[in-house]
């Protein structure tokens, strides 16, 4: 699961953005979703993280691993929870980009888990939360896109160590699937081995959207799920989605996304890639008829020939 819970900090912290009520919507989203694995984007540190813990515990949902990834940012952290411990721990608190003559931190870090199971299935699970889009002297937007590239430099690393690793990249990145940002993290002009593949989970109603922005009344989808093409044949598309739940914006103004993997080695066919439209998942249900049901992404519709 990956999942924006919207300020979750010290519930001592003045002045505190989230309510008892959010908090506890929260709780309850983990406890009926059970995931073993989760990426909590937009976590405190210390209190936080301790008092989720023992309100999951309280409950019968133990995560025995937890783990909080602290970039330049003192205030909102990424925090893994895993109900078994990964073999591997190699987050990126220290990333630096030049922007305008300044050496500017890569603001939330990367978080990088590697998990293998008992059978010596490996995953590298790597997680952002990119600038926002609130304004920067330095320019939100180019912010944005130079931290995607350092995660992409990362998976490229993992990589070209080993070209068929089962990676899987989740978080919220601040911007929709036509932006820079995205596209850079997508990296379609590469040979496809070496692409990363937007999941994009609906919800039962085939709809993509993670974020509402209250004050604008719009709808966005900001948080993604992106696989490496030796993941690909492992994901549980049908069951790789976006969970009802009722008082989803009580806990948040984010929607918790569900990736389901079965981990067992499986080779990949024609058939894998045709699930996929420039690197994004094609939907099961048919677009608009003012696209002809041609258009996923970020491609413009085509004429008819």
């Amino acid at each position: 699961m990956s999942y924006n819970v919207y300020n979750y900090f010290d519930p001592d912290m003045v002045p505190q953005l989230k309510s008892p009520e959010s908090r506890q919507a929260v709780i309850d989203t983990i406890i009926v979703l059970k995931p073993d694995i989760a990426i909590l984007v937009e976590m405190g540190a210390g209190r936080a993280v301790e008092g989720l813990l023992q309100a999951l515990k309280a409950r019968g949902s133990t995560y025995p691993f937890h783990s909080v990834v602290s970039g330049a940012d003192p205030v909102r952290h990424l925090v893994v929870l895993a109900r078994f411990r990964p073999v591997g721990i190699e987050h990126r608190t220290d990333l630096t980009y030049r922007l305008k003559g300044q050496s500017v931190p890569v603001q939330r870090g990367i978080a990088h888990c590697v998990f293998r199971w008992n059978n010596g299935y490996t995953l590298h699970l790597l997680a952002a939360h990119l600038k926002s889009k609130l304004f920067h002297p330095l320019g939100q937007t180019d912010m944005r896109r130079y931290e995607a590239r350092q995660l992409r430099y990362l998976v490229d690393a993992i990589l070209k160590k080993e070209p068929t690793a089962n990676v899987l990249v989740v978080g919220d990145m601040n911007d929709t699937p036509d932006s820079s940002p995205i596209k850079t993290l997508y990296n379609r002009r590469r040979k496809p081995e070496a692409r990363l593949y937007d999941l994009r989970p609906v919800d039962r109603y085939n709809m993509a959207w993670t974020h509402c922005y209250d004050p604008g009344d719009t709808y966005t989808r900001i948080d993604y799920a992106l696989a490496s093409f030796g993941l690909l044949p492992e994901v549980d598309l049908a069951r790789t989605i976006i969970p009802f739940i009722p008082d989803w914006y009580v806990a948040s103004d984010h929607r918790p996304l569900i990736v389901v993997i079965r981990p067992r080695e499986t080779p990949a066919t024609d058939a894998t890639l045709a699930r996929f439209d420039r690197c994004v998942r094609r939907p099961d249900a048919p677009m608009s008829f003012f696209h002809g049901g041609r258009v996923v992404g970020t491609r413009k519709a085509r004429k008819s020939r």
